[in-house]
């Protein structure tokens, strides 16, 4: 047989001449190299799972941060909602107030409800680990509808207060003059040239000739002339079945088809007509 193949290893030190001869047999090389190879990969791998393990615990820190200051959020959120809901209740509070000024119904407890429960929303997938998550969405589902529920409540109230503002303008609520007395009711009375009982239909406000007298309510002057007793009249017709007439006028200054407003002058306190002092017929 030949003789194995080995290998020459020379080895010199600085400084010497001496040299060291190593002799190295094919076998040991291998076995040398593969104790190598197998030390280099070891700590690779160890180094290896080192280092991702550490990414994987920085990641899972940054996730935890993250997810913590998430529920921090969506506690926050839904204290907030808790105060808007607390909010909208006062409101509906003042609603059926309201309601009660405008005479109008107020709005069933039911109604108020505005669809409570139902099916979840699309596109979501809830789980048990969601509640959080799914009593926010449902919050603000509920806050979205009771707020359009209840813009258009208040819109019905303004509707409401406009016709009765309207029909309020309309209504003869104020004195025809400033000052004066009462001198006859409507109603029976005895006739001041006759000395009969008749009936007086409307009231007598005794004051100096040429006071200013004032539309009572807001309307239209159907009628501005003189007439036989009841001297120089106004006829105002103020729609809504309501209609004042101002006798035995000074003088007037507003004609026929004229608008008029509650307070607006438009005579003076007179004698003309069958009269027996400066008067206002009302």
């Amino acid at each position: 047989m030949s003789k194995s193949r080995r290998a020459k290893l020379i080895l010199m030190t600085d400084g010497s001449s001496k040299m060291r001869t190593l002799r190295l047999s094919r076998l040991r090389i291998l076995l040398t190299t593969a104790v190598l190879v197998t030390i280099v990969g070891i700590v690779t791998y160890t180094a290896g799972r080192f280092l991702a393990v550490r990414y994987i615990n920085v990641a899972m820190s940054d996730v935890l941060e993250e997810n913590q200051d998430l529920h921090e959020q969506l506690s926050s959120m839904g204290q907030r909602l808790e105060e808007v809901d607390h909010q909208l209740s006062e409101l509906a509070q003042s609603d059926d107030q309201l309601r009660i000024m405008a005479d109008i119904p107020k709005i069933d407890k039911d109604v108020r409800q505005v669809g409570v429960g139902g099916i979840p929303l699309p596109g979501i997938d809830f789980n048990d680990e969601d509640e959080q998550v799914r009593k926010l969405i449902f919050d603000l589902d509920k806050l979205e509808r009771e707020i359009r529920l209840q813009q258009q409540s208040f819109l019905e109230i303004r509707r409401q207060f406009a016709e009765k503002e309207e029909l309020l303008r309309h209504t003869p609520s104020i004195r025809p003059v400033e000052g004066g007395y009462i001198s006859s009711h409507f109603g029976r009375r005895r006739d001041p040239f006759t000395h009969q009982w008749t009936h007086h239909n409307g009231t007598d406000f005794s004051l100096e000739r040429g006071a200013p007298v004032f539309s009572t309510a807001d309307g239209r002057v159907v009628c501005a002339k003189r007439m036989h007793g009841l001297g120089n009249v106004v006829v105002i017709d103020h729609g809504y079945g309501y209609t004042t007439v101002y006798a035995h006028l000074d003088m007037f200054n507003v004609t026929k088809k004229q608008q008029v407003a509650r307070g607006q002058k438009i005579g003076e306190v007179g004698n003309t007509g069958r009269s027996t002092a400066p008067h206002l017929h009302y």
